[in-house]
Order: C-alpha cells, then sequence, then structure tokens
C-alpha cells in the first residue's frame, strides 16, 4: 500500500501499487469526452481495480471495478464564467459506491462562489 503521497496531475503515478492511502491523485481539470465533462481516466490502458482509502480525486476517473473509500471524487471546473459578471464552480459528477462507478448528472449544477469583497 501507497500512502500519503502526492501524484496531482500524474495520469499515470510513478509509484504504481494496487492500494492507496492518503493520496492526492487530483487533475487540474475535467475532460471532454463525447461532448460531456468527465474525469481523467487514470491508469489508461491498465484495467487492474485498485483500492483507494481516502484519497483526493478531484476530476479523476480510476480503473473500472475499483474501490473507493471516504475519497473525495467530485468532477469540476472551477472558478467558470456564469454569467452576468459572476463567477461559479460547475459540478458534472461523482463517484457513486454503490455501483462502483461515476454517475454523471443530466445537467451540471452551478454553485457560484461569494463575493470576496
Amino acid at each position: 500500500m501507497i500512502t500519503s503521497k502526492n501524484f496531482s496531475g500524474q495520469v499515470t503515478p510513478k509509484t504504481i501499487a494496487k492500494e492507496y492511502k492518503e493520496c492526492n491523485f487530483t487533475q487540474p481539470q475535467s475532460v471532454k469526452v463525447g461532448g460531456k465533462m468527465r474525469g481523467v481516466r487514470l491508469f489508461p490502458g491498465d484495467d487492474t481495480p485498485r483500492t483507494f482509502i481516502d484519497c483526493n480525486m478531484v476530476n479523476c476517473e480510476p480503473p473500472p471495478g475499483s474501490t473507493l473509500i471516504g475519497c473525495n471524487t467530485v468532477v469540476v471546473e472551477r472558478d467558470k464564467d456564469i454569467g452576468n459578471g459572476k463567477r461559479g464552480d460547475i459540478i458534472y459528477g461523482r463517484f457513486d459506491s454503490g455501483t462502483k462507478g461515476y454517475k454523471y448528472k443530466q445537467a451540471p449544477v452551478v454553485v457560484e462562489r461569494e463575493d470576496e469583497n
């Protein structure tokens, strides 16, 4: 098991294991696939299921069949122009532990950012 490592921005981590705990895999941006925003597929071309425990997986999609326990799995675009001169975050989906897959919303959820003044 690999513990407490920062793999942020790495699609294929430099250190490969089947279990990760308290690691950061966050990707800076979600990606457009088939016209829809999706998380960045980790370990592309490698469908080995892995276990992620208490990991930060913003804008990520792990290999199919992976187990995620207590992870932050939101797929989001942050600080976007949402109209009327306002900024916000656009949430597209997150991991569903029941199906062990990602659930994407039909229409993204827009969360307006608080005025910083």
